[in-house]
């Protein structure tokens, strides 16, 4: 018995080789791969059956321990369609050995599925969220290197999110990987790996915590203080004009700025789409920036003395890097104004470990504070929705909230 779909050509099928036997008399079970009229097989470790055993095993009606054994085979014909279907351009045997054998999976390989998605992001060029997914792995390979689909149950997540605690994680973190670890394991329920989803908001079930939003908004007294403050150190006022940049360009994330062009600038106006969306959603929104003569500024102060249109603007990328040299360069960037940053901060009385991000946090909030529409902040953003544009406003400043309270009582 067999099971067999057709994908461009090319037949797949889980056989029981009937040719040879082991000393238990018992027959190896094999993935076979059909291409113009040729065939080869590929043994599936450790699963040994005789005719009745792989006969129960794709009898309809399995169960037990059966049905998991069908599982598992199934599982390794889904991931040779997957490879077949969406990892080959063209498909030769070579071609899909090199990636069958490669990542050669079963129904415990927890870093098999990993490897995988880590692999796809890499081609893709998306280096930082792969770099995340290898981080996620890492992490849960420390805290039980055994791991497999099987463990996996609303205990075993909640008992490692425990554990990511004690290690003295935030919530952010203990949310960010297990939303990683939550993509996987739907990879595995869809091929058939898992059949008992862990997550949900049953009680039974595991709830991935969500981190508490910290805002990191600052005033606009102390944006203005950023603005006078003067230094003749280079450090400084690089990170300095990065800062006001970022602020006066729709809080612009620094990945955006580093890979900025002249071509972005049309008249008066910075027009951009953001990293972040231009990879992750199909409505790619452009963005317009109102170019104020401050940013103009800064520009002609730190930026390219290039006239190109395709060149960058700032000296953050060459134009020879691939994206995982461009991933270490602004990793650099970022940390080394970082650093600058709040050695101003602590230098003009700002009580903040700034960081580039309060730019962003700082634009929305501001603007909500001088009575612009969330709409509109939204929109300034590049957010999807206004939802999430809320999670970025900040609570209004404490003496705001005290001048509201006296109204109170404000009989006259």
């Amino acid at each position: 018995m067999s099971t067999e779909r057709k994908k461009r050509e090319v037949t797949t099928a889980i056989i029981l080789e009937k040719r040879v036997s082991n000393k238990d008399k018992k027959n190896p079970v094999k993935l076979r791969i059909t291409f113009q009229r040729k065939r080869k097989y590929y043994a599936i470790k450790g699963v040994h059956l005789d005719e009745k055993e792989f006969n129960a095993v794709y009898n309809g009606n399995s169960r037990g321990k059966n049905k998991e054994k069908r599982k598992k085979l199934e599982s390794v014909e889904d991931r040779a369609i997957h490879i077949i279907d969406y990892e080959l351009d063209e498909f030769s045997f070579e071609a899909f050995e090199r990636e069958y054998l490669t990542h050669k999976m079963d129904d415990n390989s927890i870093k098999g599925y990993f490897d995988i998605k880590i692999s796809e992001l890499d081609q893709a060029n998306k280096i930082q969220t792969a770099s995340l997914y290898t981080a996620t792995l890492n992490s849960l390979m420390e805290f039980d290197k055994n791991i497999t689909f099987l463990k996996i149950t609303p205990k075993y997540l909640k008992k490692y999110e425990n554990w990511m605690i004690e290690k003295g994680s935030s919530y952010t973190t203990i949310g960010m990987y297990l939303r990683n670890f939550k993509h996987i394991i739907n990879r595995a329920i869809k091929d058939r790996v898992l059949s008992n989803y862990p997550f949900g908001i049953a009680k039974d079930k595991y709830k991935i915590p969500k981190g508490k939003n910290t805002k990191k908004a600052l005033s606009l007294n102390e944006i203005k203080l950023l603005f006078s403050y003067d230094t003749d150190n280079r450090n400084e006022y690089l990170a300095l004009k990065y800062f006001l940049f970022s602020y006066m360009c729709n809080g612009m994330n620094m990945v955006d700025i580093a890979n900025l062009r002249l071509s972005n600038i049309q008249g008066d106006s910075l027009k951009f789409i953001r990293k972040k969306t231009r990879d992750t959603t199909n409505t790619k929104v452009e963005i317009n920036v109102v170019l104020l003569p401050e940013a103009k500024g800064i520009i002609e102060s730190i930026g390219n003395n290039t006239k190109e249109p395709d060149d960058y603007i700032f000296p953050i990328f060459e134009s020879n890097l691939n994206e995982i040299e461009k991933n270490k360069k602004l990793k650099q960037h970022i940390k080394q104004t970082n650093k600058y940053l709040r050695k101003i901060a602590s230098k003009i009385g700002i009580d903040e470990k700034i960081t580039t991000y309060y730019a962003r946090h700082s634009y929305s909030t501001i603007l909500k504070r001088s009575g612009a529409p969330i709409e509109f902040i939204s929109e300034q953003l590049g957010h999807q929705t206004t939802k999430v544009t809320q999670s970025y406003l900040d609570s209004f400043e404490d003496e705001q909230r005290k001048r509201y309270s006296l109204k109170l009582l404000d009989f006259k």
